[in-house]
């Protein structure tokens, strides 16, 4: 080799040395991954990513696009404080099983299906709210009800057992139904006829997740499902069926009323091995829940980029979910009443069986990171 070629190859490399260190300094902060189901429950962190450096100014941390809607720079006080890897994850059971297979650290789901993993083992934490209501009954077209009261009346009528989807059986809708229908005295389950031989009035049929919801209204296999927003919205808007009832209104009278629904969960060694990554990811929630709130035309435009809903039907969709940006205490109150429920209908077999809503919260929630983090806010933190 001429020593004219060794210089160049060694100037070359030389060149090269810089950014390679550079980005190995960069890829030194924590990466965090966070899956996320991809419906408008969760618009809080999809409103923050959104708003860009601009959420830096009011809130103290921004998250830098350098994948769209995947990776994220996430800044906390002017210093890069984590990349964010964002996954989609499935609803339901699907988010928190994820979370224990550790394919996810940070996830955003149903707060009924993480107590029940942490309930079987799992080493999960509840962080933070995101969410309230937002679940309704949709009767397919067809169906003489109206409203709740019309459907029980009909159900009781009816000389053939009525046929009601459900996305999970640990999705806040199908719990909330199954509680009202036995408040109302009508058998139910998944076969037609009880192993003593009494005949159905409703059959509850696991479709398997939202996306089955509308072949299902449209070919007739369901004569109505129970189902979290954006769903109902989106089979009102195809004229497939029409909104019976918000489930925050089915009996028993005023217990659902602000039923919490999605949360952000962590799993322990994230918590424990990326605790400052994990509390500036919160910040960055606990910001996007304040938009949501504050400004609709935001929560919107998020919503239709993010989830891929048409606006006329997110505009429906929003207006029927309430956005919670701190566990304050009518969410607590709110969490005990849940979880009361889920204790009172065996949901929970091991860890958390026979235990008292309080004990519960104290074995599967951690909410010190967001106290920290909204105290570490400009101002106080979020939402106030």
């Amino acid at each position: 080799m001429s020593m004219v070629l060794k210089r160049f190859l060694m100037l070359f490399s030389l060149l090269l040395l810089p950014p390679v260190l550079a980005v190995a300094g960069e890829l030194s902060v924590p990466l965090l991954t966070v899956g996320h189901v991809g419906h408008d429950h969760q618009i809080a962190l999809y409103a923050a990513v959104e708003e860009g450096q601009a959420l830096e100014k009011p809130y103290g941390v921004w998250l830098k696009e350098l994948k769209p809607q995947e990776v994220y720079d996430l800044y906390d006080r002017g210093k890069l404080a984590a990349r964010i890897n964002l996954v989609r994850v499935g609803g339901g059971a699907k988010m928190p099983a994820a979370l224990e297979q550790g394919h996810i650290e940070v996830g955003l789901g149903g707060l009924g299906p993480v107590v029940k993993f942490i309930d079987k083992g799992s080493p999960l934490k509840v962080l933070a709210p995101l969410n309230n209501d937002g679940d309704s009954l949709v009767l397919r077209n067809g169906v003489p009800a109206t409203s709740w009261a019309e459907f029980v009346k009909f159900v009781k009528g009816s000389l053939q057992p009525i046929r009601i989807g459900y996305k999970d059986p640990l999705a806040n809708a199908y719990l909330i139904l199954a509680r009202a229908l036995a408040e109302e005295r009508i058998r139910f389950g998944q076969i037609p006829v009880a192993a003593d031989g009494t005949p159905m009035q409703v059959i509850t049929m696991n479709l398997q997740g939202d996306e089955n919801m509308l072949p299902s209204m449209e070919s007739g296999i369901v004569d109505g499902v129970v189902a979290n927003e954006p769903v109902p919205s989106l089979l009102i808007h195809r004229k497939v069926g029409k909104r019976a009832a918000d489930l925050s209104g089915l009996p028993p009278a005023g217990k659902w009323r602000d039923h919490p629904c999605c949360v952000v969960a962590a799993g322990a060694k994230a918590l424990t091995e990326k605790r400052d990554a994990v509390r500036s990811f919160l910040k960055v929630v606990a910001a996007g829940s304040d938009i949501v709130m504050r400004d609709s035309a935001k929560a919107l435009a998020a919503e239709s980029k993010w989830t891929k809903t048409a606006p006329e039907v997110g505009q429906l969709s929003i207006s029927r979910v309430t956005y919670v940006g701190r566990a304050d205490e009518a969410w607590l109150r709110a969490v005990d009443t849940w979880l009361e429920m889920m204790s009172s209908s065996q949901a929970f077999q091991k860890t958390l069986k026979d235990r008292k809503p309080p004990d519960i919260r104290v074995l599967a929630f951690d909410l010190k990171p967001l106290e920290e983090a909204l105290a570490g806010m400009p101002a106080g933190g979020a939402g106030k």
